[in-house]
Protein backbone atom coordinates (compact mmCIF):
# COMPACT_ATOMS: atom_id res chain seq x y z
CA UNK A 1 0.00 0.00 0.00
CA UNK A 2 1.59 3.28 -1.13
CA UNK A 3 1.95 6.22 1.50
CA UNK A 4 -0.39 9.52 0.57
CA UNK A 5 1.35 12.16 -0.76
CA UNK A 6 2.08 15.44 0.50
CA UNK A 7 0.33 17.92 -1.74
CA UNK A 8 2.34 21.36 -2.12
CA UNK A 9 1.09 24.51 -0.55
CA UNK A 10 0.36 26.98 -3.01
CA UNK A 11 1.97 29.96 -3.36
CA UNK A 12 0.40 33.00 -2.00
CA UNK A 13 -0.95 35.34 -4.92
CA UNK A 14 0.00 38.62 -4.83
CA UNK A 15 -2.73 39.92 -6.45
CA UNK A 16 -0.61 41.61 -8.99
CA UNK A 17 -2.54 39.68 -11.52
CA UNK A 18 -5.84 39.92 -10.25
CA UNK A 19 -5.30 43.55 -11.06
CA UNK A 20 -3.75 43.55 -14.27
CA UNK A 21 -7.01 41.20 -15.72
CA UNK A 22 -8.79 43.15 -14.34
CA UNK A 23 -11.07 45.87 -16.49
CA UNK A 24 -10.05 48.76 -13.90
CA UNK A 25 -6.90 48.43 -15.27
CA UNK A 26 -7.29 49.63 -18.57
CA UNK A 27 -8.93 52.77 -18.50
CA UNK A 28 -7.90 54.04 -22.39
CA UNK A 29 -7.03 51.96 -24.90
CA UNK A 30 -5.18 52.45 -28.80
CA UNK A 31 -8.73 52.48 -30.64
CA UNK A 32 -10.29 54.92 -28.43
CA UNK A 33 -7.44 57.07 -29.37
CA UNK A 34 -7.22 56.45 -33.19
CA UNK A 35 -11.02 57.08 -33.03
CA UNK A 36 -10.53 60.70 -31.50
CA UNK A 37 -11.11 63.98 -33.68
CA UNK A 38 -7.97 66.61 -34.18
CA UNK A 39 -9.77 68.72 -31.44
CA UNK A 40 -10.40 66.50 -28.94
CA UNK A 41 -6.24 65.06 -29.24
CA UNK A 42 -5.50 68.88 -28.95
CA UNK A 43 -8.00 69.17 -25.45
CA UNK A 44 -6.52 65.81 -24.76
CA UNK A 45 -2.81 67.29 -24.43
CA UNK A 46 -3.95 70.96 -23.10
CA UNK A 47 -5.58 69.29 -19.88
CA UNK A 48 -2.44 66.92 -19.31
CA UNK A 49 -0.12 69.94 -20.06
CA UNK A 50 -1.67 73.50 -18.64
CA UNK A 51 -4.99 71.59 -16.52
CA UNK A 52 -7.31 73.30 -18.48
CA UNK A 53 -7.68 76.47 -21.75
CA UNK A 54 -7.87 79.31 -18.96
CA UNK A 55 -4.53 78.27 -17.30
CA UNK A 56 -2.60 78.12 -20.36
CA UNK A 57 1.20 79.24 -19.84
CA UNK A 58 3.09 80.87 -22.13
CA UNK A 59 6.89 78.96 -22.62
CA UNK A 60 8.10 82.18 -23.69
CA UNK A 61 7.51 84.61 -20.62
CA UNK A 62 5.71 82.36 -18.15
CA UNK A 63 2.02 84.11 -18.41
CA UNK A 64 -0.86 82.01 -17.20
CA UNK A 65 -4.13 82.91 -18.29
CA UNK A 66 -6.34 82.19 -21.49
CA UNK A 67 -4.54 83.27 -24.03
CA UNK A 68 -5.60 84.39 -27.77
CA UNK A 69 -6.43 80.98 -29.74
CA UNK A 70 -5.88 80.84 -33.27
CA UNK A 71 -7.56 77.68 -34.59
CA UNK A 72 -6.18 77.83 -38.18
CA UNK A 73 -2.45 77.90 -36.59
CA UNK A 74 -3.63 75.61 -33.84
CA UNK A 75 -1.60 78.09 -31.90
CA UNK A 76 -1.94 80.77 -28.71
CA UNK A 77 -0.37 84.26 -29.17
CA UNK A 78 0.02 85.06 -25.52
CA UNK A 79 -1.46 87.79 -23.80
CA UNK A 80 1.18 88.77 -22.41
CA UNK A 81 4.28 89.00 -24.59
CA UNK A 82 2.46 88.47 -27.88
CA UNK A 83 4.67 85.55 -28.54
CA UNK A 84 3.24 82.48 -30.72
CA UNK A 85 3.33 78.98 -29.11
CA UNK A 86 1.57 75.53 -29.63
CA UNK A 87 0.63 72.88 -26.86
CA UNK A 88 4.32 71.12 -27.57
CA UNK A 89 6.32 74.51 -27.62
CA UNK A 90 8.92 73.90 -25.12
CA UNK A 91 8.52 70.55 -24.60
CA UNK A 92 10.74 67.30 -25.48
CA UNK A 93 8.11 67.33 -28.63
CA UNK A 94 9.10 70.76 -29.52
CA UNK A 95 9.85 71.35 -33.10
CA UNK A 96 7.42 67.81 -34.04
CA UNK A 97 6.15 66.66 -37.16
CA UNK A 98 4.25 63.79 -36.07
CA UNK A 99 0.79 64.34 -35.60
CA UNK A 100 -0.59 64.72 -31.50
CA UNK A 101 -2.93 61.46 -32.13
CA UNK A 102 0.22 59.71 -33.40
CA UNK A 103 2.28 60.60 -30.09
CA UNK A 104 -0.38 59.88 -27.53
CA UNK A 105 -1.10 56.51 -29.22
CA UNK A 106 2.80 55.74 -29.82
CA UNK A 107 3.04 56.67 -25.63
CA UNK A 108 0.37 54.61 -24.75
CA UNK A 109 1.64 51.63 -27.02
CA UNK A 110 4.85 51.93 -25.07
CA UNK A 111 3.62 52.28 -21.73
CA UNK A 112 1.19 49.19 -22.48
CA UNK A 113 3.82 46.79 -22.33
CA UNK A 114 5.08 45.45 -19.49
CA UNK A 115 8.93 45.00 -19.64
CA UNK A 116 9.64 47.41 -21.94
CA UNK A 117 8.98 47.90 -25.88
CA UNK A 118 11.50 47.42 -28.41
CA UNK A 119 11.76 50.28 -31.12
CA UNK A 120 10.80 48.15 -34.11
CA UNK A 121 7.47 47.15 -32.79
CA UNK A 122 6.30 50.63 -31.97
CA UNK A 123 7.41 51.59 -35.70
CA UNK A 124 5.16 48.52 -36.87
CA UNK A 125 2.56 49.89 -34.92
CA UNK A 126 2.12 53.73 -35.94
CA UNK A 127 3.93 52.61 -39.79
CA UNK A 128 6.64 55.21 -39.10
CA UNK A 129 10.36 54.89 -39.51
CA UNK A 130 12.93 53.45 -36.86
CA UNK A 131 14.36 56.22 -36.33
CA UNK A 132 11.30 58.25 -35.74
CA UNK A 133 9.75 55.92 -33.19
CA UNK A 134 13.48 55.06 -31.80
CA UNK A 135 13.62 58.97 -31.07
CA UNK A 136 10.32 59.24 -29.36
CA UNK A 137 10.93 56.66 -27.15
CA UNK A 138 14.29 58.01 -26.08
CA UNK A 139 12.36 61.96 -25.65
CA UNK A 140 9.93 59.52 -23.08
CA UNK A 141 12.85 58.34 -21.43
CA UNK A 142 14.73 61.66 -21.26
CA UNK A 143 11.94 63.23 -20.17
CA UNK A 144 11.61 60.22 -16.75
CA UNK A 145 15.56 61.19 -16.20
CA UNK A 146 14.84 64.96 -16.09
CA UNK A 147 11.67 65.07 -14.28
CA UNK A 148 10.45 61.68 -12.82
CA UNK A 149 13.99 60.61 -11.25
CA UNK A 150 13.97 63.73 -8.92
CA UNK A 151 13.47 64.55 -5.18
CA UNK A 152 14.43 63.10 -1.95
CA UNK A 153 12.36 59.52 -0.70
CA UNK A 154 11.35 59.22 2.56
CA UNK A 155 10.76 56.51 5.73
CA UNK A 156 11.00 52.76 5.41
CA UNK A 157 13.97 52.94 1.96
CA UNK A 158 15.61 49.98 0.35
CA UNK A 159 19.10 50.23 -1.28
CA UNK A 160 21.22 47.78 -3.58
CA UNK A 161 23.60 48.29 -6.47
CA UNK A 162 23.78 45.80 -9.34
CA UNK A 163 26.13 44.94 -12.04
CA UNK A 164 25.27 45.80 -15.62
CA UNK A 165 26.03 46.27 -18.80
CA UNK A 166 30.22 45.08 -19.73
CA UNK A 167 29.02 41.77 -21.19
CA UNK A 168 30.76 42.70 -24.92
CA UNK A 169 27.41 42.30 -26.26
CA UNK A 170 28.90 44.92 -29.14
CA UNK A 171 30.86 41.90 -30.44
CA UNK A 172 28.25 39.77 -30.67
CA UNK A 173 25.79 42.06 -32.55
CA UNK A 174 24.77 40.88 -36.54
CA UNK A 175 27.17 37.39 -36.02
CA UNK A 176 25.89 34.18 -35.70
CA UNK A 177 27.02 32.27 -32.25
CA UNK A 178 27.71 29.07 -32.57
CA UNK A 179 29.77 26.91 -30.44
CA UNK A 180 31.28 23.33 -30.44
CA UNK A 181 28.20 21.03 -29.43
CA UNK A 182 29.19 19.17 -26.15
CA UNK A 183 26.67 16.39 -25.29
CA UNK A 184 26.67 13.92 -21.89
CA UNK A 185 28.56 11.06 -24.05
CA UNK A 186 31.55 13.73 -24.29
CA UNK A 187 34.81 12.27 -22.74
CA UNK A 188 35.76 14.34 -19.24
CA UNK A 189 38.71 15.06 -21.18
CA UNK A 190 38.13 16.92 -24.18
CA UNK A 191 35.26 18.86 -22.36
CA UNK A 192 38.54 20.73 -20.26
CA UNK A 193 40.22 21.17 -23.66
CA UNK A 194 36.97 22.79 -25.19
CA UNK A 195 36.51 25.11 -22.33
CA UNK A 196 40.32 25.65 -21.78
CA UNK A 197 40.48 26.63 -25.70
CA UNK A 198 37.55 28.72 -25.24
CA UNK A 199 38.64 30.36 -22.27
CA UNK A 200 42.28 31.70 -23.88
CA UNK A 201 40.42 32.75 -27.21
CA UNK A 202 38.20 35.01 -24.74
CA UNK A 203 41.20 36.09 -22.94
CA UNK A 204 43.00 36.86 -26.22
CA UNK A 205 39.88 38.96 -27.28
CA UNK A 206 39.42 40.66 -24.18
CA UNK A 207 43.10 42.28 -23.26
CA UNK A 208 43.93 43.45 -20.46
CA UNK A 209 41.10 44.43 -18.04
CA UNK A 210 40.57 48.46 -18.24
CA UNK A 211 37.86 49.28 -15.77
CA UNK A 212 37.99 49.85 -11.88
CA UNK A 213 38.41 47.43 -9.22
CA UNK A 214 35.51 46.47 -7.47
CA UNK A 215 36.13 47.42 -4.02
CA UNK A 216 33.97 44.64 -2.23
CA UNK A 217 35.55 41.61 -4.13
CA UNK A 218 39.18 42.78 -5.27
CA UNK A 219 38.55 42.08 -8.73
CA UNK A 220 39.39 44.64 -11.85
CA UNK A 221 35.70 44.84 -13.88
CA UNK A 222 35.47 45.23 -17.37
CA UNK A 223 36.07 48.76 -19.01
CA UNK A 224 32.20 49.14 -19.75
CA UNK A 225 30.66 47.59 -16.59
CA UNK A 226 28.75 50.34 -14.65
CA UNK A 227 27.02 49.30 -10.99
CA UNK A 228 23.15 50.50 -10.95
CA UNK A 229 22.38 52.20 -7.86
CA UNK A 230 18.36 52.00 -6.97
CA UNK A 231 16.73 53.84 -3.95
CA UNK A 232 13.51 52.40 -3.19
CA UNK A 233 10.65 53.83 -0.59
CA UNK A 234 8.14 50.90 0.64
CA UNK A 235 4.75 51.75 0.63
CA UNK A 236 3.87 50.07 3.99
CA UNK A 237 0.73 48.58 2.97
CA UNK A 238 1.10 44.75 2.35
CA UNK A 239 1.84 43.40 -0.85
CA UNK A 240 1.68 46.94 -2.12
CA UNK A 241 5.47 46.65 -2.56
CA UNK A 242 7.06 50.11 -3.10
CA UNK A 243 5.76 53.34 -4.53
CA UNK A 244 9.01 55.35 -5.11
CA UNK A 245 11.66 54.88 -7.22
CA UNK A 246 15.01 56.31 -7.66
CA UNK A 247 18.22 55.30 -9.97
CA UNK A 248 21.43 56.36 -10.68
CA UNK A 249 24.41 55.23 -12.08
CA UNK A 250 28.13 54.32 -10.64
CA UNK A 251 31.39 52.59 -11.87
CA UNK A 252 31.55 50.91 -8.54
CA UNK A 253 29.49 49.99 -5.03
CA UNK A 254 31.81 52.16 -2.77
CA UNK A 255 30.65 54.16 -0.14
CA UNK A 256 31.47 57.03 -1.60
CA UNK A 257 29.29 56.24 -4.37
CA UNK A 258 26.70 55.60 -1.95
CA UNK A 259 26.57 58.45 0.02
CA UNK A 260 26.18 60.99 -2.63
CA UNK A 261 23.29 59.00 -4.04
CA UNK A 262 21.67 58.50 -0.68
CA UNK A 263 22.32 62.36 -0.20
CA UNK A 264 20.57 63.22 -3.24
CA UNK A 265 17.72 60.53 -2.58
CA UNK A 266 16.88 59.97 0.97
CA UNK A 267 15.68 62.48 3.55
CA UNK A 268 18.25 60.62 6.05
CA UNK A 269 17.49 62.16 9.05
CA UNK A 270 13.78 61.10 8.92
CA UNK A 271 14.47 56.99 7.37
CA UNK A 272 14.96 53.79 7.78
CA UNK A 273 17.55 52.03 5.37
CA UNK A 274 17.70 48.57 4.47
CA UNK A 275 20.60 46.92 2.38
CA UNK A 276 22.78 43.79 1.93
CA UNK A 277 25.60 43.47 4.25
CA UNK A 278 27.76 45.11 1.44
CA UNK A 279 30.68 47.24 3.44
CA UNK A 280 29.30 50.23 0.72
CA UNK A 281 26.34 51.28 2.78
CA UNK A 282 27.96 50.83 6.55
CA UNK A 283 29.16 54.26 7.16
CA UNK A 284 26.15 56.33 5.66
CA UNK A 285 24.04 53.70 7.72
CA UNK A 286 24.67 55.12 11.13
CA UNK A 287 23.17 58.62 9.72
CA UNK A 288 19.59 56.90 9.69
CA UNK A 289 17.55 56.14 12.24
CA UNK A 290 18.01 52.88 11.70
CA UNK A 291 20.14 50.55 9.52
CA UNK A 292 18.61 46.77 8.90
CA UNK A 293 20.93 44.40 6.54
CA UNK A 294 20.64 40.90 5.57
CA UNK A 295 23.67 38.66 4.36
CA UNK A 296 21.98 37.48 1.04
CA UNK A 297 25.56 34.90 1.13
CA UNK A 298 23.03 32.95 4.01
CA UNK A 299 19.49 34.10 3.70
CA UNK A 300 17.10 36.21 1.73
CA UNK A 301 15.18 37.72 5.29
CA UNK A 302 16.84 38.17 8.60
CA UNK A 303 15.72 36.78 11.51
CA UNK A 304 13.52 40.12 12.22
CA UNK A 305 12.47 40.35 8.81
CA UNK A 306 15.71 42.17 7.51
CA UNK A 307 15.61 42.26 3.77
CA UNK A 308 15.69 44.46 0.79
CA UNK A 309 13.63 42.84 -1.60
CA UNK A 310 12.04 45.64 -3.55
CA UNK A 311 15.28 46.78 -4.60
CA UNK A 312 15.97 43.14 -5.65
CA UNK A 313 12.42 43.55 -7.28
CA UNK A 314 13.24 46.40 -9.09
CA UNK A 315 17.14 44.69 -10.12
CA UNK A 316 14.88 41.86 -11.72
CA UNK A 317 12.48 44.43 -13.79
CA UNK A 318 15.34 45.88 -14.91
CA UNK A 319 17.19 42.61 -16.05
CA UNK A 320 14.00 41.79 -17.60
CA UNK A 321 13.82 44.79 -19.51
CA UNK A 322 17.73 44.62 -20.81
CA UNK A 323 18.25 41.21 -20.99
CA UNK A 324 14.71 40.27 -23.11
CA UNK A 325 13.32 43.22 -24.86
CA UNK A 326 16.72 45.67 -25.23
CA UNK A 327 19.25 43.04 -25.60
CA UNK A 328 21.73 46.09 -25.33
CA UNK A 329 21.75 48.87 -23.62
CA UNK A 330 25.46 50.84 -23.73
CA UNK A 331 26.51 52.76 -20.64
CA UNK A 332 25.85 55.85 -22.51
CA UNK A 333 21.97 55.34 -22.32
CA UNK A 334 21.93 53.19 -19.25
CA UNK A 335 20.08 55.48 -17.10
CA UNK A 336 17.39 56.20 -19.36
CA UNK A 337 16.61 52.96 -19.34
CA UNK A 338 16.65 52.51 -15.51
CA UNK A 339 14.39 55.43 -15.28
CA UNK A 340 11.74 53.57 -17.82
CA UNK A 341 11.81 50.67 -15.68
CA UNK A 342 11.52 52.75 -12.88
CA UNK A 343 8.45 54.52 -13.67
CA UNK A 344 7.09 51.22 -14.67
CA UNK A 345 7.45 49.60 -11.61
CA UNK A 346 6.04 52.91 -9.94
CA UNK A 347 2.98 52.62 -11.73
CA UNK A 348 2.19 49.28 -12.65
CA UNK A 349 -0.96 49.46 -10.32
CA UNK A 350 -2.39 52.41 -12.27
CA UNK A 351 -5.07 52.28 -15.04
CA UNK A 352 -3.31 52.51 -17.94
CA UNK A 353 -5.09 55.74 -18.90
CA UNK A 354 -3.50 57.40 -15.60
CA UNK A 355 0.09 56.45 -16.40
CA UNK A 356 -0.53 58.23 -20.14
CA UNK A 357 -1.40 61.31 -18.63
CA UNK A 358 1.52 61.03 -16.05
CA UNK A 359 4.35 60.40 -18.48
CA UNK A 360 2.61 63.16 -21.03
CA UNK A 361 2.55 65.51 -18.26
CA UNK A 362 6.58 64.80 -17.64
CA UNK A 363 7.80 65.04 -20.88
CA UNK A 364 5.57 68.66 -21.51
CA UNK A 365 6.92 69.99 -18.20
CA UNK A 366 10.66 69.58 -18.21
CA UNK A 367 11.88 72.21 -21.04
CA UNK A 368 12.78 70.77 -24.81
CA UNK A 369 14.94 68.14 -25.83
CA UNK A 370 18.78 68.23 -24.97
CA UNK A 371 19.71 64.98 -26.63
CA UNK A 372 17.48 63.56 -28.62
CA UNK A 373 16.86 66.85 -31.36
CA UNK A 374 19.07 66.24 -34.37
CA UNK A 375 20.27 62.71 -33.41
CA UNK A 376 18.98 61.41 -36.68
CA UNK A 377 21.25 64.52 -38.12
CA UNK A 378 24.03 63.29 -36.40
CA UNK A 379 23.47 64.82 -33.16
CA UNK A 380 24.50 63.01 -29.97
CA UNK A 381 24.89 62.88 -26.73
CA UNK A 382 28.53 62.68 -25.94
CA UNK A 383 28.37 61.86 -22.15
CA UNK A 384 27.41 58.70 -19.68
CA UNK A 385 25.21 60.49 -16.99
CA UNK A 386 27.16 59.05 -13.55
CA UNK A 387 26.26 60.47 -10.64
CA UNK A 388 29.10 61.84 -10.11
CA UNK A 389 29.24 63.60 -12.84
CA UNK A 390 29.07 63.38 -16.82
CA UNK A 391 31.79 61.65 -18.03
CA UNK A 392 33.17 61.44 -21.84
CA UNK A 393 31.73 58.76 -24.39
CA UNK A 394 32.15 57.12 -27.57
CA UNK A 395 29.66 57.86 -30.02
CA UNK A 396 26.96 55.49 -31.17
CA UNK A 397 24.64 55.43 -33.79
CA UNK A 398 24.81 56.64 -37.81
CA UNK A 399 27.71 59.25 -38.34
CA UNK A 400 26.97 62.77 -39.72
CA UNK A 401 26.39 63.18 -43.44
CA UNK A 402 25.96 59.82 -43.95
CA UNK A 403 24.73 58.68 -47.54
CA UNK A 404 21.10 57.22 -48.05
CA UNK A 405 22.98 54.21 -49.64
CA UNK A 406 25.88 53.58 -46.64
CA UNK A 407 26.04 51.00 -44.82
CA UNK A 408 25.69 51.47 -41.24
CA UNK A 409 28.02 49.22 -39.44
CA UNK A 410 26.92 51.11 -35.61
CA UNK A 411 23.06 51.26 -35.85
CA UNK A 412 21.35 53.41 -33.00
CA UNK A 413 20.30 51.22 -29.70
Amino acid sequence: MSEPTTAKPKRRRSGTADWHMSREAVSLSVPQVFAWSDRECLDFMVEVRFGSWNTVGCPHCGTTGKHYWRPLQKRWKCAGCGSTFSVTSGTVFSGRKLPLQTIIAGTLLWLNSAAGQPALELKRHLNVTYNTAYTLQHKLREALVRGYNQGPLAGDLEMDGAHQSGRRAAEKRGKPQGSRPVTSDTPVEELSSILTQAGKQKAKRKGAPKGTIDPEFGRRLPEDRRILMVVRQRSGKKGKGANGTRVAIALAETATEAEAVLATFAAIPESYLNTDSSPAYAAIGKSFLAHRTVEHAKELSGPNGENNNQAEEYNWRYDRAEKGIYLNVEPKYMLDYACEVAFRSDTRRLPNGQQLRLALNVATNVGESRFWRGFTHGTHRTHELLHAGPRLAKSSGPAKGLSPGAAITNPPR
